[in-house]
């Protein structure tokens, strides 16, 4: 299954590459192609020799903004990242800024705000799984 992969793509399957000084190139002219599905459906349940042991470790699925919240959050009614962020009267919010830019917000209620050079995102929460498709749309 796996070497079909590679053939439709026109790719050759090259194991003696890794650990070598040409992985990372063989990497980066492999990796684009390769499918765009969840590590458990791409190689967990085609594996035969897979092996699990039972372990407490906390985990959290930080792939959407509401489990980064809640981590980031300990205890805490908002989460800021970045540099000059001022919250004024705001609950349950995250604001995530990637530039100096002073950024001061009163009375936000359960909201997801992302400023970023292009663009700025300001979003509810309970609608996070929206976000993906927006930005996505965004960029056609």
């Amino acid at each position: 299954m796996v070497a079909e992969h590679y053939e439709k793509r026109g790719l050759s399957r090259d194991t003696k590459k890794y650990n070598t000084p040409e992985e990372q190139a063989y990497i980066d002219e492999v990796y684009p192609a390769t499918e765009k599905i969840s590590i458990d459906y791409a190689i967990l349940e085609r594996a035969d020799e897979v092996y699990t042991l039972p372990a407490d470790i906390g985990w959290s699925d930080l792939g959407t903004w509401n489990s980064l919240h809640a981590y980031l959050s300990e205890g805490k009614d908002t989460v800021t990242i970045g540099k000059n962020i001022r919250l004024i009267d705001c609950r349950d919010t995250m604001v995530v800024s990637n530039n100096d830019k002073t950024i001061v917000i009163k009375g936000l209620d359960d909201y997801i705000v992302v400023d970023e050079e292009n663009a700025l995102l300001i979003y509810p929460k309970s609608q996070e799984q929206e976000i993906r498709k927006v930005v996505a749309d965004l960029k056609v």
